[in-house]
């Protein structure tokens, strides 16, 4: 990776920020450009030095994470969140992904694991439990009584049918080399097809899009007029 990503972490313990900047610091590809105690000085930060990743703690006094998630994410410079949690909250991680979180980490987690979970989200990937995304996009969709099939809705929107195809597959958790094993794409090729729809859904990363493809009609493989995907 040629490139170093920036990460900014925010988080109420110093302790916490330390420990997360000495496990960052053994991979020579990531740079620490700031920490935040609180979210309104993390969101300050972030738009002022516009990182690649922020490292969010999702459970902090004031203003709680879930609510500077939605912060974060409202902001113009696209960053991925992945978000810190101390507990494996099952409810908690899903409402983290519905509102666009790009993956989390427990705070036990491992040198490797955090620098291996942060490889993936800068490579596009959902650092995500394929199930849970299922989950996320498997909650109860106000009725929007949308015309003709996904492909003529989706082709309304200028998704061609190849990103539609792309858009199914980031919606059943796949990742880019999984969804290119199984169209019979490269890798790269699922790259553009996933930007593009990024794009064109006007979402801040994959999971959202899948998310604002599921709410806007595009997501039912039996083509049934609505309701949540059924995954396989």
């Amino acid at each position: 990776m040629a490139d170093r990503k920036t990460v900014l972490i925010i988080d109420d313990h110093e302790m916490a920020r330390r420990g997360l900047e000495a496990m960052l610091a053994a991979a020579g590809w990531i740079s620490i450009i700031g920490d935040a105690g609180d979210c309104l000085g993390g969101v300050a930060a972030a738009e002022r030095l516009k990182p690649d990743i922020v490292l969010l703690d999702i459970k902090m006094p004031g203003i709680d994470g879930m609510a500077c998630l939605g912060r974060l994410k409202a902001l113009a410079h696209p960053m991925a969140v992945v978000i810190i949690t101390l507990y494996d909250n099952r409810s908690l991680v899903l409402d983290a992904i519905r509102q666009g979180a790009a993956g989390y980490l427990l705070k036990d987690a491992t040198t490797a694991d955090v620098i291996a979970t942060l490889r993936r989200v800068v490579d596009g990937q959902l650092a995500v439990d394929p199930q849970l995304l299922r989950e996320a996009l498997d909650e109860p969709v106000a009725p929007t009584a949308p015309r003709g099939t996904v492909r003529e809705r989706a082709a309304a929107l200028a998704i061609t049918v190849r990103e539609h195809d792309v858009l199914l597959q980031v919606a059943n958790g796949l990742t880019n080399k999984e969804i290119g094993s199984r169209l019979g794409i490269s890798e790269d090729t699922v790259k553009k097809h996933v930007q593009n729809l990024i794009w064109k859904l006007h979402a801040a990363d994959r999971t959202q899009a899948a998310i604002l493809a599921l709410r806007m009609g595009l997501l039912d493989p039996d083509e049934s007029g609505g309701g949540a995907p059924q995954f396989p």
